[in-house]
């Protein structure tokens, strides 16, 4: 991350669950998407499991409220500014205010809650020029999974920051969502709980997409 903050190029990294990997598996421009990111961090136990399977012994575990966590941590101590795009503004305000009482010395020189509609392109160009005049060095993207990922890439140069991909993980440090307790995020099942709070958001994506998972896992391994 520190090597990033001293680049004046745009850069973009992504945070991949296992509904990213599938998402990449199944969409080819979502694939090179995702491959051409300058940083690819691997979120949630599962995935850093099969890693560790498929013996990358360096693997490590990056879910997006630990890495915004990290990003402000370092922003905080060497006079860095960060900011947020996407999400809703009660959201985002509420986040931003738990990370400044965690990182005292923490600047968010910008925050801004998209419409949900397609933006005009003058409404674009705003805010390529706002983001670009705040002179920040890392910026939270906060649309999902996978539009935060081609909103990224799309902007990689427009836009002279490193840009971060951590969906929901804004309303994780909000508050807004339940955050597990530190056991049950090791034995991999914070997935469970999230299926137990919204059953009907998530069981169709964790069904199709977990056992998808397991099975191309499966077949890589036994390829090895």
């Amino acid at each position: 991350f520190e090597k990033f903050s001293l680049s004046e190029k745009g850069h973009y990294i992504c945070i991949t669950p296992v509904h990213a990997i599938i998402e990449a598996y199944n969409n080819k421009a979502f694939s090179e998407v995702v491959n051409n990111a300058d940083l690819t961090l691997p979120d949630g136990r599962p995935v850093y499991w099969a890693l560790k399977l498929l013996k990358h012994k360096e693997a490590g575990y990056f879910p997006g409220h630990l890495v915004t966590r990290l990003i402000c941590k370092l922003a905080s101590e060497n006079k860095l500014k960060v900011g947020f795009y996407g999400g809703k503004i009660e959201t985002l305000n509420k986040c931003v205010n738990k990370l400044k009482s965690e990182f005292k010395n923490l600047d968010v020189g910008y925050i801004y809650s998209p419409p949900f509609r397609d933006l005009e392109d003058n409404e674009k160009n705003l805010i390529i020029k706002n983001i670009n005049e705040s002179k920040i060095q890392f910026l939270f993207v906060c649309l999902g999974c996978p539009k935060q990922e081609f909103w990224m890439a799309e902007h990689k140069e427009t836009i002279e920051c490193t840009k971060v991909g951590i969906g929901a993980a804004i309303e994780f440090i909000a508050g807004t969502r339940y955050v597990p307790p530190v056991w049950i995020q090791r034995f991999g099942l914070w997935w469970l709980i999230r299926l137990i709070l919204e059953p009907r958001r998530l069981f169709w994506r964790y069904f199709s997409t977990n056992f998808k998972f397991i099975y191309l896992l499966f077949k890589q391994y036994i390829k090895k």
